[in-house]
């Protein structure tokens, strides 16, 4: 997720690979381990420092509500495969198959959200 500010510059090379690199890891800890999982073990996995991960992703709020944005993308970009199906039963099923594996992604995920909610400046109550 890219700064919205009209002035910001775009990141160097390096800090887009780290932030690329984190966030990758970041899903699979996520889907392997639940919403809890150690930030400092995908800093460690992702091959760069607390300090970078915190830099690219301030809270673990913050990280999860990339994560999510990454997986609704995903999630997404299959809607068009699915018009496309001439079923509208099967288009159906599979859209709600697709759902369904977007909404369990990560363990634990719900009480982090429901916890942002109280919070609208939360990235996850925007989430």
């Amino acid at each position: 997720m890219s700064s919205t500010r009209p002035s910001a510059r775009k990141p160097r090379t390096d800090a887009a690979r780290n932030r690329a690199r984190i966030l990758d890891t970041a899903l699979r800890h996520f889907t392997e381990r639940g919403a809890g999982t150690s930030l400092e073990a995908i800093a460690k996995d992702a091959g760069v420092g607390p300090a970078t991960l915190y830099r690219h992703f301030p809270t673990r709020e913050d990280l999860l509500a990339a994560a999510l944005d990454e997986r609704g993308d995903a999630l997404l970009a299959e809607l068009p495969a699915l018009r496309g199906i001439g079923d509208p039963d099967e288009a159906l099923r599979r859209w709600l198959l697709a759902l369904e594996n977007y909404l369990s992604t990560f363990s634990g995920l719900p009480e982090p959200v429901i916890a942002a909610l109280a919070s609208h400046d939360s990235p996850l109550a925007v989430s």
